[in-house]
């Protein structure tokens, strides 16, 4: 273990219930998965499941926000838009924001404010009493976006810097089988990945581990750790997440951002 050692790469269990928010209004339930409580500081990372016709309350942050949808169909929706989501849908909600979420039949998300937002721990959801500031903005995985084969052959910066995130990036990766990343450090950034589909090892060369991973966990990885993920296991892996804030650096090797 190095010096000033920035902490080790974590597999975490992405329904663990054990802590839940107060951001749901009603039909549904949402918790912390990436948090400060597991070493976060600059991604957070919740859950959020919503039964039919159920909604988030009122939210607002102090910075960028941005949420994938796992399954099920409904709304993002503040004073001023409402937009429709379907599965792959990828939101970039801008800070000082107003929005709510609204399940159809049922909806379920992955996502949340970038850095963390600490008042999202401390009580119920406050947006209500704030003014909306910015923009809610609509992508989706499937979406063109710009490969980065350092990643994969299939990475897809879809938030990104180029498309205006400062803090809040989400990548949708495939890795297929036998396939592995070019390990790589994020100098300033917070690496946080959702398996969607597959199983495989992520690699922590500081610290000599190799971690396997399953649909429905998240690795986190710290600043400054050099790693890697590995579809090691004769499966497709399929990921939604990425650095935040974004990786100028890593932008710069693949010839998408200034030198």
């Amino acid at each position: 273990m190095r010096e000033n050692d920035p902490g080790t790469i974590q597999v975490i269990d992405a329904d663990d219930r054990t802590a839940l928010l107060d951001i749901v209004a009603g039909n549904g339930q949402a918790w912390p998965v990436i948090w400060p409580k597991t070493g976060a500081t600059l991604r957070s990372f919740h859950r959020i499941s919503l039964a039919s016709g159920g909604a988030t309350k009122l939210l607002n942050h102090p910075a960028e926000a941005s949420y994938y949808v796992l399954g099920g169909k409904g709304q993002v929706r503040n004073a001023d838009a409402a937009f429709d989501l379907l599965e792959g849908s990828m939101i970039h909600i801008e800070p000082r924001t107003n929005y709510l979420f609204v399940a159809d039949d049922g909806m379920e998300l992955i996502g949340g404010p970038c850095p963390t937002d600490p008042a999202i721990y401390s009580g119920p959801a406050t947006g209500e009493a704030q003014k909306s500031a910015g923009r809610i903005r609509m992508f989706h995985r499937d979406d063109p976006g710009v490969q980065v084969p350092l990643i994969s052959r299939d990475a897809r910066l879809i938030i990104w810097l180029g498309a205006g995130s400062e803090t809040a990036n989400l990548n949708f990766v495939k890795i297929q089988p036998g396939e592995g990343n070019v390990p790589h450090i994020h100098a300033e950034s917070e690496d946080t990945i959702y398996i969607l589909e597959g199983r495989g090892t992520v690699a922590d060369f500081d610290h000599d581990l190799r971690l396997d991973f399953g649909p429905g966990q998240v690795i986190h990885v710290p600043v400054g750790v050099r790693h890697a993920v590995y579809a090691d296991k004769g499966e497709r892996v399929v990921s939604v997440g990425g650095p935040a804030p974004a990786d100028r650096g890593m932008l710069r090797a693949a010839g998408l951002y200034p030198r």
